[in-house]
């Protein structure tokens, strides 16, 4: 009989490691929603190296991460609650930017963020990818598309979706990391 979920889920070791998977196991490690809700940078390092723990040398890592700017675009300026934002210390008017807490359920990112963490690993980007670029803030549009528009809105999307000028503009980025 199996175990209920969250007793398999929740046995670390004492070095804070899901040591039930072994490590250089998996060709593929997905990290698709633990970096929007790890606010502190240790337990983002943590989850990333555990995920590179368990990777083959040579394997893939694919991290997705919520976009700072796009947030600060659609919440602060579209919807209206830029000056709420600003009051409550969520985001800086410098440089703009975003600040999180764990109340907040999201950790918003910018690049930066993303290449200073990783820089703390041994590998090579492969790709960093903008996976909604501007999709989120007109959904309605893309909703009322036809087939033929928006076959040619996918296309324009990949060809854009690494575009390091269209980065800030996503609500969701990917980055698709090779172990050495």
């Amino acid at each position: 009989m199996l175990e209920p979920i969250h007793e398999y889920y929740n046995r670390y070791d004492e070095e804070g490691r899901l040591s039930f998977f072994p490590d250089s196991t998996y060709d593929m490690t997905l990290l698709l929603g633990p970096m929007y809700h790890l606010f502190s940078e240790s337990d983002k390092l943590q989850a990333l190296r555990e995920a590179l723990r368990v990777t083959k040398a040579g394997g893939l890592l694919f991290a997705s991460y919520c976009i700072s700017d796009a947030s600060i675009l659609d919440h602060g300026f579209k919807r209206g609650h830029i000056f709420e934002l600003i009051d409550k210390d969520m985001v800086e008017t410098g440089g703009f930017k975003a600040f999180s807490k764990p109340i907040d359920v999201f950790e918003l990112h910018r690049k930066e963020d993303i290449d200073a963490l990783m820089s703390h690993f041994s590998g090579k980007r492969l790709h960093y990818v903008a996976t909604d670029l501007y999709t989120n803030h007109m959904r309605s549009i893309i909703d009322e598309m036809d087939e033929r528009t928006f076959d040619l809105y996918l296309k324009y999307h990949f060809a854009i979706c690494e575009r390091p000028d269209m980065m800030g503009i996503t609500h969701h980025s990917l980055d698709i990391f090779r172990k050495e």
